[in-house]
This record gives structure tokens, sequence and C-alpha cells, in this order.
């Protein structure tokens, strides 16, 4: 594996062969790899074993990693105790976001809108460091809604958090923030027609006993694209391991997924980031994803270019990552979505000063 952290790389990759060889339909093909993981990591002690807990953490997967640990055979019945003790913490820690999060919703409603829990909720049964929502309301409304009935108060906004409609709260007893989006999603708010196409087509799901309006699959993976090869240039475990489970389980339509990625401009990063999961599902479990002809054909590039840094599955800038915007600028101008067209070439002006910022200052948060 490329990397330039060889710690993080082999955590990276023990979790990866931990999480994709334990997928239904590969776990009789990959049982031996898997139980040897397994074993290593039971083996760990100390801070060693807390560093991977914590690293699992980072990847939003530690829930359900320990469930692995928990099952899978080679621990003894203490290890397997230990894990389950951990996992139930790490349960609890995941049940009171839940509930607070159903509290914020209910509010929100108030507004007469839909409210979509967005990405936070794909790791289920992890979940975000953040609880993500979108709803088309007014943002005044919101903030007086949140302040007055939850107590929350209002952090400060940087400039691509106005430029993107988006606001954060931090509500009294509740550790995770609440960032909310809306009317628009993207860096630069550049994302109009996208968020009306998450409403139309979003589902209900369960989750610990809560219900929330969430994205549909092909949106959900749409989303993931946007925040990781558009924003971020880096890909958790968790987005390999949750799109996984979506394209194995039969769960997308890869014609509405095209369509949805195309209503923002995001094809080809869509295609490239299912390219790389299915890379890496080669690498770990010896079984690509089954993707369409139409995705293989608009990737960009797969997982021969990514390369584990201090904590995540980076994609370099260039010229990866600044094809792919470049791409999407382009489109965005041929649709004549000139408004959108004007908010994306604000991206590396944004891009640029937080860079010096973060020289000057060692934070970016007020820019970025």
């Amino acid at each position: 594996m490329n990397s330039r952290n060889p710690k993080a790389a082999r955590m990276f990759e023990s979790l990866a062969i931990l999480h994709l060889c334990s997928q239904p339909e590969v776990l009789d093909a990959c049982s031996d790899p898997l139980r040897s993981e397994v074993l290593k990591i039971a083996a760990m002690r100390g801070a060693e074993f807390s560093d991977f807990l914590s690293f699992a953490d980072v990847q939003r997967t530690q829930v359900r990693t320990l469930d692995i640990l928990a099952s899978a055979p080679g621990p003894t019945e203490l290890q397997r105790s230990t894990f389950q003790q951990l996992c139930g913490v790490a349960r609890g820690r995941v049940r009171q976001a839940l509930a607070a999060l159903s509290r914020v919703v209910t509010e929100l409603r108030r507004t007469g809108a839909q409210v979509l829990v967005i990405k936070s909720l794909d790791h289920w049964p992890d979940i975000g460091s953040d609880l993500d929502l979108f709803i088309e309301a007014d943002g005044t409304e919101v903030c007086r809604i949140l302040t007055e009935t939850l107590h929350a108060n209002i952090e400060p906004q940087s400039w691509g958090d106005k430029l993107a409609g988006k606001w954060n709260f931090r509500i009294p007893g509740l550790e995770p923030l609440v960032e909310i989006h809306v009317n628009r999603l993207g860096q630069t708010g550049e994302q109009e027609q996208l968020p009306k196409r998450l409403l139309q087509r979003s589902v209900t799901g369960e989750f610990g006993g809560f219900e929330f309006q969430v994205p549909a699959p092909e949106e959900r993976i749409a989303l993931a694209t946007l925040q990781r090869m558009y924003r971020h240039f880096y890909v958790r475990l968790t987005d390999i391991v949750n799109i996984t489970r979506l394209v194995r389980g039969s769960n997308v339509d890869f014609a509405e997924l095209q369509q949805t990625a195309n209503t923002g401009s995001l094809w080809p990063g869509v295609s490239t980031l299912l390219q790389i999961v299915s890379d890496y599902n080669t690498r770990y479990a010896d079984a690509p994803l089954d993707l369409s002809t139409d995705v293989r054909v608009a990737a960009r590039f797969g997982d021969e270019v990514t390369y584990v840094g201090e904590r995540f599955l980076r994609v370099p800038m260039v010229p990866q990552a600044t094809s792919l915007y470049v791409r999407q600028w382009a489109r965005t101008g041929a649709e004549h979505k000139y408004e959108a067209l004007f908010r994306l070439t604000l991206l590396p002006v944004l891009a640029a000063a937080a860079y010096v910022n973060l020289q000057l200052t060692g934070n970016d948060k007020g820019i970025w």
C-alpha cells in the first residue's frame, strides 16, 4: 500500500481486511485472512490497542470493528467479553446522539419543511462526529427555533459556511456539533438542484429505535463523493465499507445514480470513488464490485494513486483532484448554470486563503 505514514497504513490495512473480508458475500472465501487479522488484533496490548481503537473511531468504524472482533472466531472468551463491553460503551454514546438528533429534527419540523439527516447515519451502527442535516427553509428561522427551543449556541460561520448556507450549533448536553445545510449543498453552495433530488427520493430509515428521513442509496453515494472527491480529497475507511455494503446488497440503481450525479456535475467523481472502492475490495477480499460499464468508463483513476497519510486515504491534489474539479467546472458552464459556475470559481480562492491562514495561524476554520 502507498503510504507516507507506515503506522497509519498498517492500521488502515488491518481495518480494511477486517471489514471487507467480513462482508457476507465474500466471507467464506476470505475466512482465513479474516481469522488471521482478528488474532493479530486480539494480541494487541495497552497503548497499541488503544491507538488502533482510536484509529477505528477516526475511520467511523469503531462499533462495527468491535462487533466483528467479538463475534469472529479466534479470540478467547475473556477477550470477547472485553470487546463486547467496549462496544456497549460506544453504542451508548451513539444512542445519546440519536436521542438528541431526534429532538433537533422534531423542532425543525415546526417550519413545516422536510428535514433530512445526511451523511451522519451512513455509517450505522457507527455515527459521524457531526450530526448533519439538510432543510429547505429560512436560515434565520432555523437559527431562531434551535436557539429558543434547545438553547443552542450558534458557532461562528466561516467564509465557506456563509457561501454554503451552513450553520453549526452547539447544543447543551450534546457533544457533537449539529451542522445544518439550508437550501444548498457543496463547499461554496453551488449545488441547488441536487438537494431537490435528495428530498424527492428520500426514504425513512429506522436507527436504534428512532426514525429519520435519509437520502436514498444513490444520493448517499453522490453526497459521499461531493464531500470526499470535491472537498476534503481524502477517503475514510467507512466510505469504502458503506459503498461496498450498498453495491453488494444490490441496493444501487446505477442509472438513477448517474442521473443524480449529473444533476450536480459529479459523474466523473462518483465513478472514480466507486472504482477506488472496487479496487480496495480486490486488494483485500479478492472480489471487485460489480460496477456498470458506464462507471468503469467514466472513472478517472483508481487505488493506484491513493496513499495513506496521517489518518486517511488521500487523493492527490495534482493532477487527480484538480482534474475532477476542472471537469465539474466545465460541465457546469456547459449547462449554463452561471451562479453555480461563479460559486465554483471561488473554490480555489477559498482553498488558497485557507492554506495561507493555516500556515500563519495553524487554523483554517475562519475561512474553510
